[in-house]
């Protein structure tokens, strides 16, 4: 062998001109002196490379190279006889045609059989016999008989026997039912399988042609032959074609063709179609009538479509491709005979998928073979066999190369790898693909029921087998409803991170099969067309097809459908109705379109220009509530994803609950609601239902019913309360430094009310003993979950009602056991039952308060803890029945029922009002007894070792807080205020609350989010309006305030001591929102929060004329100022001048007729200044401005300070010193001191004095004796005090008759001079009895009044002041009366916290709230 190779290496050398022929030739001769039969060998080697010379690069000299060395062999080496008779090179031509003729005659020429004339006969006696042979009865020895008769004929007719096989397999070709009969015949001739197998190969050759096609019955007849081994499968694969590489060219030409029909598919071109004009019946305001409209029919724009596919397709469909893959027609035809095993060989030589995505007929072939095998197992497991045994089923094949049938689970597991070989394909065969789903869903029943155990490994083969194969069926089957909710019934089983792993699969992994990927285009296509034509008109007929469309690929669809809605918000309508035609798994494929919509990276969740939140997610929560309100859709994904999202510090996905929450129930946002809305808020269920929400849906219980369902699965509903809690404090103390400030509020009150929506939902649709079971307790929510205790509250006080009301029930249980036992037939009375309400609510109390001294130790020592409690427990609910809204509902209700001509709407309204009446009644028992309860047990509230601190307790940690939070809230703040006051609440200190909140507000409002400030406002109208309605009558003063501890600090304050404080409250209102709104450089967020507390207060702000003529002015400019930059802030404004116009309020026209003061003039340059200024406004005449009359000589306020005109002494001196606060050279004195505390701005601007001279040597007179009067006062001089006075007298002299005048007009009680005499006297004596309660600036007196100087009081009021600055000496006088002598006990309980900023007590605590506050010393 060795040998061979060497002489062959030599041949082709020589052929390849690497050696020349003497070379070789002595190579050979050395060869052969150590070898003598070298000659045989080498005439071998030249017959085999003798070729290689003629197909050589250089052709001719390797031929000629190839003769020179044959010649030298000649006679040498090898004889010349032979040579000639082997080798071409070395023949003669004659002798040469005759060598070639005698091989053509021994190798290629056959005998001559005269086929056609003398031995037809026998052929045609042969095919004749066969082919009755084929349709006559089988029997065994019948193949034997035939065999019998063709040797007959054979020697008869002297017939090739090759040609009779063939023959015989052409007839057994046309008649393949009758295969026993002929294999058994083959097998009786004994025909050779390698003959058989050549004479296959021939056949498949002559068919391999261009413009040849294959039949497909010569692959029926290869099959046969292969399953009873009469030829081997590798052996005919060897005549077949393709070759691999061009099946895989093939593969990939397929792929590039399926992406290019499915992104032509996308797009449908209705230019060619025909218009038609069909009829339809037209409605108008004067009748009917028939009208035409020009449509194209959908059925057309399909065919459209399905027809330039077509054209895309030529040459890949299944007939053109099995004619010419004649291996893939085999496999076909195996598999149609149920040779698995053999089809599987012939298949994984095929790239994935290659076969199945070729030929659907191959893919109902092994669909049909699964059938077979699950057949017996699937009628014992799932069949209701209705029909008994009459139904015909398919035999399953016996045969050791089908599938074997399946008798367990476990052989259903080992058919999963069969069924990958189909994938999607599955659908072609809906009776296999129901079978396997069926069995699917009846295993999963039965491990959810117990009877059977779980199996991972099964599960993991079955859920592969629903991803890979069942789901994606869906897009290959044609419009199949029943499937699709045959595949809801096992999806459901799933959990829903499951099922929507399996959406995304199906949905992103369609590269893999084309089919889908085709079908995938056509969806998109259709549903783009669909949508263009869906509007309000056609939701019905659009509807319809969209449903179609969504049955076959619903995440196309419906991803089409979500990002049309967040282009176009107002499609959202329509989308939603035209939904109503989709499955229930379409419905939850919706909702994982709209959580893959959410977490999309590429979107952002705010605007790049205005950082708010973008309209593409509040167009989607719009939907969301939208959608499920109306469809059953599942709760729990959406309800996770928003659970995540806040586990991640996201929160901007929580305006999806909040809508989920307010479309599927009645439970809306309080923020925003009106006064009679939140006024029904405190009632119970029923009257909130009816009257609390201001949403005109109609309520839909079973939706509500649904979010209940899903939110105490696995308790999310706390789950959420705490995230959502947690949340807004994430945003407060770490989001709030790197988001802009407008923002930030905004996601703080979406926490708030989402989390007040949320627990209000809880608390009515829940059972109030499941509800409490779920919370956990006020101790764990504020340690253990670092809830703040508003939060805490708000979500614990639902359980304390629920536990009290237990309590209850067990005692009248426990009563009534009691009385049964005595033999008596009494009833519980009413007090009975008050006093075990009252037990129960005092054991109720008394675990509150363990918890919060468990949470905060040594709280005994800091706050009153009862108190604390009972604030934080009760609702409005506890303590006021909301009497007109129950009426304003019932007479509502009665209105409707009237109206309504239907008898069984009036009976259920007699129904509802039945029941409203008895909730009402109910209530008002409630809060009966816990106002008993508050009244027997006001005086353990409060301390007296508090009387200290409770002030800043009560505002710091129960009503600011409380206040905030919403304003339901805010109103029980207000309600329990005054309800404490009206009780004497022992150490309640009303008055000074209620002071200490309006001397704050500036500093208070600076930190809050819209809502909060909303809240507040409500919180101030509350206390202004009982403020005014003490203010308004002397007899309700001293019937509602007179004695009451509230009014109490050293000494009890009388009417008209409150009268001031109330002018006091007024002014600093007035100086408050002025500073803020003048100021230019003032941020956003404390104009915005101005504007809402002053819209607010419209009903007890402003009172007085100069300060409404201010307010509008202030307001009006704003308004002009921040036009076309902040148009919110300018719309704000612009609202509160309208409301301040329209409001129905007593305007004061003088100061005098609202307090005890001092009136102003307005001076004659201020008039002139402000005639200009208001010149200058949107054009409103100066006649539009309020009207007063004057009094007492004083006129309408200006920008500039006015100059009192009543004469008395205290006044002359006030007025000295509100001249030494004019700006100017001033002393160092003052200059110092308005460094350390800055003078605010008086309400009715700088006071000037209006002297004859000009107005610039005015001035300067002005200065100098403002600069001589301060260095007297210093010094200690008198001489200031008695210039004054004469310039005051002068003034009045100048004014006096006038000033008489207008008095005898408007007060002619007045026109005695004895009687102003005496009024004047009897104000002096109340200012000098109120001169031991009040404290701050003392009221300036002449010097002969000196000997009752000021002193540190109890609290600092300045009420004789009609502008809250404060005089420098004054100030300082208090700081070293504070130095010499201690303060009394009643004095600190009103002495306010100073800072050295200009920030209150209360401005730390919103301050607190940025750095831990409250909230931390609940934790």
């Amino acid at each position: 062998m060795e040998m061979f190779e060497t002489l062959t290496q030599l041949c082709l050398d020589i052929v390849n001109l690497k050696v020349t022929p003497a070379e070789g030739f002595e190579r050979i001769l050395t060869e052969k002196k150590q070898r003598e039969s070298i000659s045989s060998e080498l005439i071998d080697v030249l017959v085999l490379t003798e070729p290689e010379s003629e197909f050589a690069e250089n052709a001719s000299t390797s031929k000629a190279n190839f003769e020179s060395f044959v010649n030298l062999l000649t006679n040498t080496i090898i004889p010349e006889e032979i040579l000639r008779l082997e080798l071409d090179c070395y023949k003669k031509d004659e002798h040469n045609k005759q060598l070639i003729r005698l091989k053509t005659k021994v190798y290629f020429k056959q005998a001559k059989y005269n086929l056609f004339r003398e031995e037809s006969e026998g052929y045609s006696k042969l095919i004749t016999e066969l082919m009755e042979a084929s349709e006559s009865s089988p029997n065994e020895d019948h193949p034997k008989i035939i065999k019998t008769r063709i040797l007959s004929l054979i020697g008869q007719f002297n017939l090739d026997p090759n040609r009779v096989t063939d023959i015989i397999l052409e007839v057994f070709e046309s008649f393949p039912r009758q295969k026993m009969f002929f294999i058994s015949l083959l097998k009786e001739i004994d025909v050779v399988p390698e003959y058989l197998c050549a004479i296959l190969g021939f056949k498949y050759t002559f068919y391999q042609s261009e413009k040849k096609k294959t039949p497909y019955s010569l692959y029926v007849l290869t099959s046969f032959l292969i399953q009873h081994e009469m030829i081997d499968l590798m052996k005919i694969l060897a005549y077949m074609i393709p070759k691999a590489e061009s099946i895989k060219e093939s593969h990939r030409a397929r792929m590039t063709n399926a992406n290019e029909r499915a992104s032509k598919a996308e797009t449908i071109s209705t230019a060619s179609i025909p218009i038609l004009e069909t009829n339809r019946y037209e409605e108008n305001g004067n009748g009917g009538g028939v009208g035409t409209t020009a449509t194209i029919s959908f059925t057309t724009v399909i065919q459209l479509q399905e027809d330039e596919d077509v054209k895309l397709s030529e040459g890949f469909n299944e007939e053109s491709v099995l004619s010419s893959n004649q291996k893939l027609g085999l496999a076909c035809a195996l598999l149609e005979n149920g040779n698995w095993k053999e089809a599987q060989q012939l298949i994984d030589r095929l790239p994935e998928y290659y076969a199945v995505q070729a030929s659907p007929r191959l893919c109902r072939a092994l669909c049909d073979i699964i059938e077979r095998s699950i057949d017996d197992f699937y009628k014992k497991t799932c069949s209701l066999n209705l029909f008994g045994d009459s139904t015909k089923t398919k035999k399953p094949i016996d045969d050791e190369n089908g599938l074997k049938p399946i008798e367990n689970w476990d052989d259903l597991g080992k058919l999963a790898t069969v069924l990958w070989y189909l994938g999607p394909r599955l659908a072609y065969r809906a009776t296999t693909n129901i079978k396997i789903l069926r069995l699917l869903t009846a295993y999963y029943q039965k491990v959810e029921k117990g009877e059977l155990e779980k199996d991972e490994k099964l599960n993991e083969l079955f859920v592969d087998v629903v991803s890979e194969c069942l789901l994606p069926s869906l897009t290959l089957s044609e419009t199949n409803v029943a499937l699709s909710e045959e595949l809801w019934q096992l999806l459901q089983l799933f959990p829903y991170s499951w099922r929507y792993w399996m959406y995304s699969k199906w949905n992103h992994e369609t590269s893999r099969h084309p089919e889908m990927h085709i079908m995938k285009g056509k969806i998109h296509g259709r549903t783009k067309y669909v949508l263009k034509r869906l509007s309000k008109e056609t939701v019905k007929m659009m509807g319809r097809q969209l449903g179609k469309l969504c049955h076959i690929h619903p995440s196309t669809v419906l991803s089409y459908l979500l990002s049309q809605v967040q282009t176009f918000d107002n499609f959202i309508g329509p989308v939603v109705d035209s939904l109503r035609y989709l499955t229930s798994l379409e419905f939850d494929v919706l909702t994982y379109c709209i959580i893959s919509q959410l977490a999309d990276p590429s979107k952002q969740a705010l605007k790049s220009t205005d950082a708010t939140i973008s309209p593409w997610l509040q167009a989607l929560g719009t939907l969301v509530g939208s959608l499920y309100r109306r469809y059953p859709l599942e709760l729990n994904g959406m309800l996770d994803y928003v659970l995540n999202q806040l586990k991640l510090n996201k929160s901007y996905d929580m305006l999806l609950l909040r809508e989920i929450i307010q479309n599927m129930s009645w439970i809306e946002s309080i923020s925003g609601a009106t006064k009679e809305q939140v006024e029904a808020l405190g009632g119970g269920d029923l009257l909130k239902q009816e009257a609390g929400g201001y949403s005109t849906a109609t309520k839909n219980r079973k939706a509500a019913q649904r979010l209940r369902d899903a939110l105490l699965k696995g308790d999310l509903a706390v789950g959420l309360c705490i995230a959502i809690a947690q949340q807004k404090e994430h945003i407060i103390y770490n989001e709030s430094t790197t988001l802009p400030l407008k923002l930030v509020g905004k996601m703080v009150d979406q926490c708030s009310d989402t989390f007040q929506q949320l627990v209000s939902f809880l608390s009515v649709y829940m059972r109030n003993e499941d509800f409490a079971k779920r919370v956990p307790s006020v101790r764990q929510l504020i340690s253990e979950y670092s809830l703040g205790v508003e939060a805490t509250m708000c979500l614990a006080r639902p359980t304390f009602f629920s536990k009290i009301l237990d309590h209850y029930d067990a005692a009248k249980r426990v009563s009534k056991a009691a009385i049964e036992e005595a033999g008596q037939k009494t009833r519980i009375d009413s007090q009975q039952k008050t006093e075990m309400f009252i037990n129960a609510l005092e054991s109720q109390v008394d675990a509150v308060m363990t918890d919060l001294k468990e949470v905060v130790p040594g709280m005994d020592n800091t706050i009153p803890t009862k108190f604390f409690s009972v604030f934080w427990m009760l609702t409005m609910y506890d303590i006021e029945v909301p009497t007109a809204a129950y009426d304003r509902t019932l007479e509502s209700m009665k209105k409707q029922s009237r109206e309504d001509s239907h008898g069984k709407g009036k009976k259920t309204d007699k129904q509802l009002e039945n029941k409203l009446k008895e909730e009402l009644k109910r209530q008002t028992e409630h809060v009966e007894r816990c106002k008993s309860w508050l009244m027997n047990r006001k005086e353990t509230f409060i301390d007296e070792k508090f009387h200290n601190s409770v002030l800043e307790v009560i505002i710091q940690q129960c009503l600011l807080p409380r206040a905030l939070f919403s304003e339901l809230d805010a109103v029980f703040c207000g309600k329990f205020f005054f309800m404490l006051h009206e009780m004497r609440t022992p150490f309640f200190p009303s008055i000074l609350i209620m002071d200490r909140l309006f001397e704050t507000t500036n500093n208070l409002i600076a930190g809050l989010t819209e809502n909060e400030a909303n809240s507040l406002a409500c919180f101030f109208e509350i206390l202004l309006q009982n403020a005014q309605r003490w203010h308004s009558d002397k007899d309700i003063f001293e019937k509602e305030c007179a004695g009451f501890p509230g009014m109490i600090t050293k000494h009890t304050i009388d009417y008209q001591v409150f009268r001031k404080l109330c002018y006091r409250w007024q002014c600093r209102l007035l100086t408050m929102f002025k500073s803020i709104l003048t100021k230019e450089d003032t941020n956003y967020t404390l104009i915005r929060n101005a504007l809402i507390m002053m819209t607010k207060l419209t009903c007890g702000f402003p009172v007085l004329a100069h300060a409404v003529s201010t307010m509008e002015q202030v307001a009006t400019k704003l308004k002009d100022r921040e036009k076309g930059k902040r148009d919110d802030l300018s719309l704000k404004a612009a609202s509160y001048v309208g409301k301040l116009k329209m409001r129905q309020v007593k305007i004061y026209a003088q100061n005098s007729d609202y307090a005890p003061v001092a009136n102003r003039k307005e001076s004659t340059t201020d008039k002139n200044g402000k005639k200009k200024e208001t010149e200058k406004t949107e054009g409103e005449p100066a006649d539009k401005k309020i009207k007063v009359e004057k009094r007492n000589g004083a006129e309408k306020v200006g920008k500039a300070d006015d100059v009192q005109q009543n004469g008395t002494k205290e006044e002359k001196k006030e007025d000295n010193k509100e001249r030494k606060k004019r700006p100017g050279k001033t002393s160092t004195v003052a200059s110092k001191e308005s460094k350390k505390e800055p003078t605010p701005v008086a309400e009715d601007g700088e006071t000037t004095k209006t002297p004859s001279p000009p107005p610039a040597k005015k001035t300067r007179i002005e200065d100098r004796m403002k600069r001589t009067e301060e260095t007297k006062e210093e010094a200690g001089s008198k001489e200031s005090d008695t210039d004054g006075k004469k310039r005051r007298e002068r003034s009045k002299e100048r004014k006096e008759g006038k000033e008489k005048k207008e008095r005898r007009s408007e007060k002619p009680k007045e026109a005695n001079g004895g009687e102003q005499k005496a009024v004047k006297e009897q104000k002096k004596k109340d200012e000098r009895a109120i001169k031991d309660v009040v404290a701050g600036p003392a009221l300036p007196e002449p010097p002969k009044k000196e000997e009752k100087k000021s002193s540190r009081k109890a609290i600092e009021f300045d009420l004789n002041d009609t502008a809250p600055p404060r005089p420098s000496s004054s100030r300082k006088e208090r700081k070293e009366d504070r130095k010499e002598k201690e303060l009394p006990k009643a004095s600190r309980i009103a002495e306010p916290t100073r800072e050295k900023s200009s920030s209150s007590s209360l401005g730390r605590d919103r301050g607190d709230r940025t750095s831990g506050g409250h909230r931390n010393s609940f934790r």
